[in-house]
This record gives C-alpha cells, structure tokens and sequence, in this order.
C-alpha cells in the first residue's frame, strides 16, 4: 500500500484523493512514445486502484526538471542545452548555439 506505516510522518486517513508511485514497477516509454508511470490511486488512505500516470515526452521532460529541481539534483542534457547561450528566440523556437565559446 502506498502508506508507510513505520513512517511518523504518513498521513493512513488522509481526506481525498492521493496518486503514488508503484515503486516495484519502473516508468516505461508505450508504443507510441508516451512515457507511462505505475501509480497507485487511493481516496481517504484507501487503496482505489493501479493505474499510470501516461505523459507526453516533453511533459515528462518537464516533470524531470520540476523533479530534479526540487531536489536539487544535477540538470539533464536538455535542460542544459536549454540553459545554454542562446542565439535567437521566437514563438516556440530557441536557436541555441552549437559550440558554447561563440554566441
């Protein structure tokens, strides 16, 4: 179950709804390219069901930098070529360039 019970902290009767990560069974890429993540759903510490959390790529490259952030982790390849020297910007397009030493 999603509630640790050696954990102060866990909140068994908590009001609501609560999505957990199933943590025997890893994210994983579909068919399609959507990145799908095992959770378990529970309403008022109840167990509800096993279910995903199915994300697009770039929603899931978003939750990986909202996630690293958080715990101040080190940034991924896309992040650091998002923060790299940019060239030129416009409505969904960044021109970033190729070697860090010209800009």
């Amino acid at each position: 179950m999603p509630t640790d019970q050696t954990n102060p902290r866990a909140q068994p009767n908590a009001k609501g709804w609560r999505m957990d990560p199933i943590p025997s069974r890893p994210a994983y890429k579909d068919e399609d390219g959507n990145v799908r993540i095992p959770i378990w759903l529970t309403k008022n510490g109840r167990h509800t069901a096993d279910t995903e959390m199915v994300l697009l790529p770039s929603e899931a490259e978003l939750l990986n930098e909202r996630l690293t952030d958080a715990i101040g982790g080190s940034p991924s390849s896309v992040q650091a070529l998002l923060h790299a020297p940019v060239i030129a910007r416009g409505p969904g397009v960044t021109v970033v360039s190729k070697h860090p030493h010209s800009a």
